[in-house]
């Protein structure tokens, strides 16, 4: 199955996958670059340039509501998750993150 990704989604999937990939590894780097793309669209949405953030609708007795979503808590809430999908995919390839590299103070 071939993804179709927005421009943040290609450029995660292009760094993250490698020749060898396990089904597992593709599987979470697939479903990072989702959460890239979605993080995008919220930026844009909270930047003002998308305005899907807020609607109005028909209310009862002809009264119009306004929907207001929440974005940001969204973005939040994302990011968090593609922050452990990242970490997973670099935990799962042997890779050390920045946080798991030698300690300066090792020789101490």
């Amino acid at each position: 199955m071939t993804e179709t990704f927005g421009a943040a989604g290609t450029r995660l999937h292009e760094a993250l996958t490698d020749d060898g990939d396990s089904f597992a590894i593709g599987v979470l780097v697939i479903e990072a670059s989702r959460i890239a793309d979605r993080l995008a669209e919220l930026e844009r949405v909270l930047s003002g340039d998308n305005e899907l953030w807020m609607r109005l609708t028909a209310g009862r007795d002809g009264v119009l509501e306004v929907r207001v979503d929440s974005p940001l808590q969204e973005a939040r809430q994302q990011a968090s998750v593609l922050r452990q999908l990242i970490a997973e995919v670099r935990r799962q390839k042997g890779l050390a993150g920045p946080e798991q590299g030698p300690d300066g103070l090792d020789d101490l």
